[in-house]
Order: C-alpha cells, then structure tokens, then sequence
C-alpha cells in the first residue's frame, strides 16, 4: 500500500479542457440528496471515460515488474509475450460481454482483476511468466488500470464532496467503476488507503459500483437499487435528488426517465460525453448544466 500511495501521489496533475458550453442553474428545485458519477465528473480521466482506456504492453511491463512477475525469454519473446497478454485482455472481455449479455441484463460487467488473475495463471501455466515474490496480482491490475488511464481530481472535488457532507446531505456514486475506484477515491479525498468499497463522506448504502453488480449504466437496474434504498433510509423520492454525471446517455437519460433530477457535467471537454446520435438521449435535457463541481453549492437544498 505504501508504494500505491507514492504511485499515487507521483500522478501527473491533470487540467480540464472547457468544452465551450454555458452552465445552465436556472432551475430552482428543493435536492435533498446528491449522486454522482465518478469518471469524468469527480475524477479527471485522461481517456475521458473508465471504459476508454490506452491499454499498451510498455504499461504492462512496468505494472508486471512492480508486481515481481517476471517475463520469460529474450526482448523479442518479451515483447510476443506482453503483445499476447493485451490481445488476450481484449478478447476476454468482449467474450465475457457476448457469454452474459441478455435482454434482462444488456449491459453486463466485467470483474477486471478476475479478468486478469485468468490470464496471469494461464500465463503461469504456460511457462510465459513467473510469480517471484509476495505482491498480488490486485496490484498488478491497479498499477496497469491507472497507468493506462491517468487521474486526477476535478478542481473543487474535495471542498464539494465536503461542504455537501457538512450540510447534512446524503451523498451516493453509482459509477462504472473496479475496486480500485474506491482506492483511488479515498486518497484523493481524505489521503487514506485501504482495500475496501466505502468512500469517504459517501453513504455506503447509496454507493452503487457495477463491478459489484455485475451490470454497468446505462442500465436502468443501478439506478432503480439507488431509487429503492433511497425511499427506504430517507423517504426520498428520485424527484428530490440530483444526479450529476458527464454522460447524457449513462447518466443524464437513464437518470431521467427513472425519474432523477440530472445535471450534466461539462467541464471537461475530454470526458463530455452528449451522445447526439442516440434518438432518444438527443431529446432530453438536463435540468442542470454545470461546467464547475462548485456550482451546485449555489442549488436549493
């Protein structure tokens, strides 16, 4: 955990880019309750989106190396081993996706260190690569996930995440995230570590990770669990919270039409996501268009 922290805090700091659109906070609802996405909203992604990372076999090599797997043969079988390895990743998860995908659950979720423990003991068994020390394979898959997809906090994360807390308002993610989403989180906000789900200042019960459920948004499951635990703990109908996400279609639609009140982030022109090609995410509108996290400490509550 010790070297995870100074990986961490060695990130280069990410800036966002303005995506050229006008916040919109003319609207004047009473939110009881906030829940954001992660990418691209909380958290700078240097690919924009959890889903959209540069996956290459230098990024492996050095995760592989920190993790005491070592490589077998010459540079050359190296590299077809490495080469190998990624084309292997890609195909597992797009078989993965083909073998669980059905009418009740469109959009499955992988278990990305389950996906990578299969191909490292294959690996293993094949005499390609040697498991030398101590360190596990969790932390290979952490390294290469954040190597292969930079992060950073979005400006006024922090002093969000903790004014809202300090109000008394509850707080929820529901992301497409892995278990290192939490990880990462947790450093950003409080600098703390540990190998757990709960994120700081956020209500476990209303933190929905689809690694979890082995579904991903825009799956309209995920936000119908949130809607049920809401009503439950709080007596809040979706109408009385916001969800912030940078996705019209993950986020903005699929939040809507289960009955949220949305803002769509966009701050960020590398994660902006309005997805105008899609019929029906074109005809909705958020309720909020906010271009900096701060904005939503000027809403009703």
């Amino acid at each position: 955990m010790e070297y995870i922290r100074n990986f961490l805090a060695g990130l280069e700091p990410l800036v966002p880019v303005p995506a050229g659109i006008s916040p919109d906070l003319r609207e004047s609802y009473s939110l009881k309750a906030y829940i954001f996405d992660v990418y691209g909203t909380l958290l700078i992604s240097d690919s924009g989106d959890v889903d959209e990372s540069v996956v290459s076999s230098e990024n492996l090599r050095r995760a592989m190396k920190f993790s005491d797997i070592s490589v077998m043969g010459n540079a050359s079988s190296q590299d077809r081993i490495l080469n190998t390895m990624l084309e292997e990743f890609v195909r597992e998860i797009k078989v993965f996706h083909l073998q669980h995908r059905t009418a009740e659950k469109p959009y499955p979720e992988i278990d990305i260190e389950h996906i990578w423990e299969t191909i490292i003991m294959r690996n293993h068994a094949r005499g390609s690569i040697q498991l030398n020390g101590d360190k596990c394979i969790k932390c290979m898959t952490f390294i290469f996930e954040i190597l292969s997809n930079p992060l950073y906090p979005m400006p006024g994360m922090k002093e969000v995440i903790k004014t809202l807390h300090s109000r008394n308002i509850p707080l929820g993610i529901v992301s497409n995230a892995q278990f290192y989403t939490p990880v990462v989180l947790n450093y950003f906000l409080s600098d703390r570590l540990a190998e757990d789900d709960f994120v700081d200042f956020f209500d476990p019960d209303l933190t929905i990770f689809s690694y979890k459920y082995k579904r991903s948004k825009p799956d309209l499951f995920l936000f119908q669990v949130l809607a049920t635990v809401l009503e439950k703990k709080y007596g809040l109908q979706p109408a009385d919270v916001l969800f912030v996400g940078n996705d019209m279609q993950k986020d903005v639609y699929t939040g809507h039409i289960t009955g949220f009140r949305t803002a769509l982030f966009a701050g960020d022109t590398k994660s902006l996501r309005l997805r105008e090609d899609i019929e029906p995410v074109r005809k909705t509108r958020p309720d909020y268009i906010i271009t900096d996290l701060r904005q939503l400490l000027n809403l009703k509550h």
